[in-house]
């Protein structure tokens, strides 16, 4: 079981409270991105590549799937600008990487499909630790999402 960092116990009452005031606004943060994937989001019915790499029932997104996620990013912020956000550099075309994709070319990878389906609104990011117990939390739905 985790404790709390001692370092932060040696930390000025001002920095302690910055650094409580910091993570209370990243509960907020967090609190809307559920509520934005949950409750407000149109993809409510989420197809399995939505799912997490370890769910037994994950498949590969189509390329259909990475075309309406990539744009509807890139339409609000820019296609080059989703690109630096997936780390594509250095190519004097970076969206080619994502055509690539999308024309099944090449094989998106599993980390750039979730930080798209992050970035976007579309999935909640948890912790993937398992508990002390050596239980995985997460996978309390994967039967319920099954039947």
């Amino acid at each position: 079981m985790k404790t709390i960092n001692p370092k932060l116990l040696a930390e000025t009452a001002e920095n302690q409270d910055k650094i409580l005031a910091e993570f209370e606004h990243d509960i907020e943060l967090t609190r809307r991105h559920c509520a934005q994937v949950h409750f407000v989001s149109e993809h409510i019915y989420r197809p399995d590549s939505y799912r997490s790499i370890d769910d037994p029932l994950y498949r590969d997104p189509t390329g259909e799937e990475i075309k309406e996620v990539f744009e509807h990013l890139a339409s609000l912020h820019s296609k080059g600008i989703v690109t630096k956000m997936l780390g594509i550099r250095g190519t004097s075309n970076p969206t080619r990487t994502i055509t690539r994709w999308i024309d099944g070319t090449n094989t998106i990878p599993y980390a750039a499909w979730r930080l798209l389906l992050i970035l976007d609104g579309r999935v909640v990011e948890t912790s993937r630790i398992p508990a002390a117990d050596g239980s995985k939390p997460w996978e309390q739905f994967y039967t319920a999402r099954a039947k």
